[in-house]
């Protein structure tokens, strides 16, 4: 039997549910994206902990949280990238019904291309103290990915929707709702990745 690449999305996020009051998809990360998200996360560590790691700190909508965009070449180099594509376009299928050859070519990474950022794509590094207030994303469609210490502490949509994110696990939704995280209170490090995606007309 042949298998085509829609055969092949729907696979990937064959395991995947729906928040009951809000557009909010999750699913689970394969465990080759999760480990290469795992490398990353130690690479951007050391950058984070050098004595001049706030040269590369990015400044989003956050409380002390240090928050540090994933360099373009290694964006470009890993599963991560064309995984949130293909997370995109199952999402407009689910969400919008819009089927994958209407959506091929069309969703993509979100670029800063005025900015030494490069993608929509960072991590949060937040610690006792820290939290990140209510507020939506420049995109289409934005995401959590949920990596460390992060079940304790619910992402909060459109001020009442709480999800617990369980490590390993990803979370999609439209740019323009409204989420938030709640201070934290332990003395622990707590780690997620964000994102934006952007479509093109389709």
């Amino acid at each position: 039997m042949i298998t085509t690449k829609e055969d092949n999305i729907f696979s990937l996020f064959r395991e995947n549910k729906t928040l009951n009051n809000v557009p909010v998809l999750v699913t689970k990360l394969p465990v080759e994206v999760s480990d290469e998200l795992l490398i990353i996360i130690e690479n951007h560590k050391k950058i984070k902990d050098h004595k001049l790691g706030f040269l590369f700190e990015t400044h989003n909508k956050n409380f002390n949280v240090y928050q540090i965009s994933v360099r373009k070449p290694i964006v470009e180099t890993t599963l991560i990238f064309p995984y949130l594509i293909s997370l995109g376009q199952f999402y407009l299928y689910k969400y919008n019904n819009i089927p994958f050859e209407k959506s091929h070519r069309k969703v993509l990474l979100r670029e800063n291309t005025n900015h030494y950022d490069g993608y929509d794509l960072w991590i949060n590094f937040s610690n006792k103290g820290n939290e990140i207030p209510n507020h939506t994303h420049l995109g289409a469609l934005s995401g959590v990915i949920y990596i460390k210490n992060t079940e304790n502490i619910p992402t909060i949509f459109n001020g009442k929707e709480k999800y617990y994110g369980k490590s390993n696990e990803i979370a999609i939704f439209p740019s323009n709702l409204n989420h938030e995280v709640e201070k934290q209170l332990e003395n622990y490090e707590r780690i997620t990745m964000s994102f934006n995606l952007y479509l093109k007309e389709i």
